[in-house]
């Protein structure tokens, strides 16, 4: 019996080893085997925002060609298979703008700008969002967060610019419109923005001014609509009746039907300077898509009153103290 201890021993003991040693394989097996996922997993990441990155390009260039749906389809696609690609962000929140989902552009646009490492130019579109919702403490953070990394951004100093154009600060916008134009010279919509607001200064002469320097950088500027519309304005406040009463029906030719705001604008100029029959020509284009909308209504009965006063005769200047009394637009006609 004793013969066979030590043999039994070394059975054991080499059992023993034989355990430990698969125990230690089992534990470096598993170890390379999840260092194999993690990587594996890491590979499969990497593909699949390769792919959202090829499908935003796609959804870039359909966005280009005007093809809104199939870029939102694009950039729907690409954030499926990553959440990670900042470019398919920035083109779903311009598709979610343009039909109207305003607080889902903010936030994919938001997170395109964090992905990005605030890129500049998202940040700069976030802003003229936020802007437009109304929120201009959001928007002027932004662009002052632009302009302190880069002075030398056109862009964030037209949205600074634009911030106070809303409050009605003109000179404050007025300096920050002309430091955008000192960078960029050829700038369509700061310089339509600056001659807007010479004319809210009284200042029709400047206006004509700014807008001839913009026809002069851009030739094709004097066909544009709401350049049109601030030239007649102009020409108007100058007492230049027939020029603005010819600028203004090209405007109205040329108004977008969605650009509501500037055909009420369109409607008030016409009627300004007696122009009663385009005027009304420019409120059929609002009615036939905005017949509810409060202001198109009190346009409408301000347009019926000035024509029913155009049918009633002229007082004689015998009566009333020699005085003449005649319609409102009548009176605006010959002042």
């Amino acid at each position: 019996m004793h013969r066979h201890q030590p043999y039994e021993a070394v059975i054991e003991r080499s059992f023993s080893m034989y355990a430990r040693w698969l125990v230690g394989l089992a534990i470096v097996c598993g170890l390379v085997g999840t260092g194999g996922c993690r990587g594996f997993s890491q590979r499969k990441s990497n593909s699949q925002l390769v792919a959202a990155r090829q499908l935003s390009l796609r959804g870039t260039d359909a966005l280009e060609r005007s093809r809104q749906q199939d870029a939102e389809v694009l950039f729907s696609e690409a954030l499926k298979n990553s959440p990670l690609d900042e470019r398919a962000h920035w083109g779903y929140a311009t598709t979610l703008w343009k039909r109207g989902e305003k607080q889902r552009a903010m936030e994919h646009m938001r997170e395109a700008m964090r992905l990005s490492g605030k890129n500049p130019q998202y940040a700069i579109r976030l802003g003229e969002m936020t802007l437009e919702s109304g929120d201009l403490k959001a928007a002027r953070e932004l662009a002052l967060g632009v302009l302190s990394v880069n002075r030398n951004q056109s862009q964030a100093w037209a949205l600074l610019g634009d911030t106070h154009q809303s409050e009605r600060d003109w000179p404050a916008a007025l300096e920050c419109y002309h430091r955008a134009l000192l960078i960029q010279s050829d700038y369509p919509r700061v310089q339509l923005s600056v001659a807007e607001i010479y004319r809210y200064m009284g200042k029709p002469q400047r206006a004509l001014a700014a807008l001839d320097r913009m026809t002069d950088l851009r030739s094709t500027a004097d066909s544009d609509p709401g350049v049109l519309l601030v030239r007649g304005q102009a020409l108007a406040d100058l007492n230049q009746r027939e020029e603005a009463a010819e600028v203004l029906a090209k405007a109205s030719e040329r108004m977008p039907s969605d650009r509501v705001d500037k055909q009420i604008e369109l409607v008030h100029a016409q009627h300004r300077i007696g122009e009663l029959v385009p005027a009304r020509m420019t409120l059929g284009k609002l009615i036939a898509q905005n017949s509810a909308d409060p202001e198109v209504m009190r346009l409408q009965s301000m347009l019926d009153m000035s024509f029913a006063h155009l049918s009633e005769p002229t007082t004689p200047m015998s009566e009333e103290n020699n005085i003449l009394i005649s319609s409102g637009i009548q009176l605006q006609t010959n002042r």
